[in-house]
């Protein structure tokens, strides 16, 4: 986790959220596509919705369901997507990552990699079935 020193000052003051810089950037890009191609309008059907994690059970699924993902919409294996987080979590190499943190959510790296195996697993056991089309 960042030091409040590496923080901008308005934001380690508690002048305002830590979602405003995201919201900025969203926005900018927005613009941005939008002049480039002449167009108006948000860039996405919808806002995104953001849900406030109120207990463990709920986060320990979300971080098995974010790291799964790639696998589950077949753009790559969790193990060797170079843009998820799982990789990190599990080696010793430096990271920004809350490491400790999460991995003492599963208890230990094992059983962290052992409920990332098992809903791999499930996820094999569903890919006979298709979506059917109208």
């Amino acid at each position: 986790m960042k030091d409040e020193v590496d923080l901008p000052k308005k934001i380690s003051s508690g002048k305002t959220t830590l979602h405003q810089p995201f919201s900025n950037l969203s926005n900018d890009y927005t613009k941005a596509i939008n002049k480039r191609y002449h167009r108006s309008g948000s860039l996405f059907q919808s806002h995104p919705k953001k849900i406030k994690i109120e207990n463990e059970d709920y986060l320990k699924n979300l971080i098995i369901y974010v790291n799964t993902n790639p696998y589950h919409h077949d753009v790559g294996d969790y193990l060797s997507y170079k843009y998820s987080s799982y990789m990190t979590l599990i080696s010793n190499n430096k990271s920004f990552l809350e490491r400790r943190y999460v991995i003492s959510l599963f208890n230990d790296v094992s059983n962290f990699e052992y409920v990332h195996r098992q809903k791999k697993n499930k996820l094999d056991g569903l890919e006979g079935f298709k979506e059917i089309e109208d």
